[in-house]
């Protein structure tokens, strides 16, 4: 059977990216971190359709963690087909109000922890030609106003696509999927007023998590390499 990893995989896209990739015949670990009874419930939910899903509690900022990540599916599944870098997180604030803490935990989940996921998740993937898929962001590749840190993390998160794409090009690929507004718990205080207008601004859509995790699959699997998919 084939097997995907999706770190960040409790919620929003991660979550719907478990549930398309479970219910498509593959086993699927769901890396979480804070979220355990959003984890739980939805292990439960897709175990009573029949799918094979597991746990696997991991900060992915934290190297030694994500390290025993990977030790567990070399012990209990010997290879991965697919790793799907989804974990992030947010902030809205202007650049003078930004501190140390704030960039050093956006950029140690958002850029270290991909890094560390591919390189620890590499000798399982090489296994049989597997993939990985960065969730990315819009703004990784245009930038945001207020949210110089998410962006900057989501510029190399981009970086390490197109760098390990050429890398790693005859044993696995790479690619990134760039979504803009997505409705999820990140994004629920916003209006529907506010959400048009801000896609009207931006010249962007909505996606629901659903979408996003349909694209997730869909460039996972297509067996192309380098893709940097713009959803805008």
């Amino acid at each position: 059977m084939k097997v995907a990893l999706i770190s960040g995989g409790s919620r929003g896209i991660g979550a719907a990216a478990a549930e398309k990739f479970a219910r498509s015949g593959y086993s699927v670990i769901i890396n979480y971190n804070n979220s355990e009874q959003q984890a739980n419930a939805l292990q439960s939910r897709l175990l009573i359709e029949g799918c094979d899903v597991h746990l696997f509690r991991a900060d992915v900022s934290r190297v030694a963690e994500v390290e025993a990540m990977f030790d567990y599916v070399g012990k209990y599944f010997k290879h991965l087909d697919v790793l799907v870098n989804n974990a992030g997180i947010a902030q809205t604030r202007q650049l003078q109000d930004v501190t140390e803490a704030d960039y050093d935990g956006i950029m140690s989940v958002n850029a270290k922890g991909a890094f560390f996921c591919c390189k620890y998740a590499l000798p399982y993937l090489t296994k049989c030609n597997g993939t990985i898929l960065n969730v990315v962001s819009v703004w990784g590749i245009r930038g945001a106003s207020c949210e110089s840190v998410y962006s900057m993390s989501k510029h190399a998160l981009l970086g390490l696509t197109r760098s390990l794409a050429l890398e790693l090009a005859e044993t696995v690929s790479v690619n990134a999927l760039c979504p803009p507004l997505v409705l999820t718990d990140m994004t629920a205080n916003y209006s529907q007023t506010e959400i048009a207008d801000f896609c009207r601004e931006t010249g962007t859509r909505v996606y629901t998590s659903n979408q996003v995790a349909d694209a997730v699959y869909s460039l996972a699997t297509s067996g192309q390499n380098g893709v940097i998919a713009d959803l805008t």
